[in-house]
């Protein structure tokens, strides 16, 4: 008789498929480009310029580096500028170039005043939406992954704009608290009070990301098998609920405003989100494919 233990195997046979095509150096590139622009989005608003540079670097040489590891031939990269118009892939890129442009431009701009006051808002403008952008564009590109349930959600989106958001507000805690935060002692306790909000709103969009998938197809029950109970359980539960979440969010909500409890908040948060990008990826799988591959287990 057939097992009724399905496993995942890498060709088409009775059982379930990881997808390969994305793994830890695009982990590496999701991170660091979502983290990155979530800086450089709340580091405007304070005119922090160091901030703005670290996040730029994040986006450029973290983000453009993993995917260019990603690429099997980094010289036509350019041809994943061809499809801005129906590919997100593509947007995201762009973005990526108008952020590097107007990004920097705004740098320098805040560091000396070098642009005009019109042009100044412009390209300001430009940079932020680029940078708001590159915050959710990854999560469209996976939820158009109709094959693959665990991605397939219109959550993915905003599951990469609140760890964007929670990432930059954390690195903003740390690299601000001795300079731009230390003259505004009201804006540092807001800054932790919205990055306790924002871990409580995330907490229950990948609770909401999970439910969806495990009532959703085969495919989307093996994957929350496989983070809740089964081979990436304990990296899953440790890494992104314990600490990610439930570390972060004590210290965020009832921890002194010191530096070193900053530090801590910053380090369990991004621990926990670079897990989430890691292991969503490893525990993505297509529903159940019979071929003439298809063999039997007695």
């Amino acid at each position: 008789m057939l097992s009724n233990r399905l496993q995942i195997v890498d060709d088409f046979r009775v059982g379930f498929r990881a997808q390969k095509a994305w793994g830890g150096s695009m982990a590496t590139a999701f991170f660091f480009g979502e983290a990155g622009a979530g800086l450089f989005f709340i580091s405007q608003f304070f005119g922090f310029v160091q901030g703005m540079a670290v996040a730029l670097l994040m986006v450029l040489i973290g983000k453009g580096g993993g995917h260019l590891m990603h690429l099997g031939r980094p010289s036509r990269g350019w041809r994943a500028l061809a499809r801005i118009g129906s590919s997100w892939i593509s947007r995201g890129l762009f973005a990526i170039a108008m952020f590097a442009v107007f990004g920097g431009l705004h740098i320098l701009d805040v560091s000396g005043k070098v642009l005009p006051e019109g042009l100044s808002m412009l390209v300001r403008a430009v940079a932020v939406a680029a940078c708001l952008v590159i915050m959710v564009y990854q999560g469209f590109a996976m939820s158009h992954s109709s094959s693959i349930s665990l991605w397939s959600t219109g959550l993915m989106p905003i599951t990469s704009l609140t760890y964007s958001l929670l990432a930059g507000t954390m690195l903003m805690l740390v690299l601000g608290y001795d300079s731009v935060l230390a003259e505004q002692p009201d804006a540092l306790r807001m800054l932790k009070l919205a990055a306790a909000g924002l871990l409580l709103y995330g907490f229950v969009v990948i609770l909401a990301m999970l439910h969806a998938a495990k009532y959703g197809s085969e495919g989307g029950q093996e994957s929350v098998e496989l983070l809740l109970k089964r081979d990436f359980a304990k990296w899953f539960v440790s890494l992104v609920i314990l600490v990610g979440f439930v570390l972060t969010g004590l210290l965020a909500a009832f921890g002194p405003t010191s530096y070193g409890v900053m530090l801590t908040m910053a380090a369990a948060e991004l621990t926990g989100y670079y897990a989430f990008r890691v292991l969503v990826f490893k525990a993505a799988t297509y529903d159940p494919a019979v071929s003439f591959a298809a063999h039997f287990r007695r």
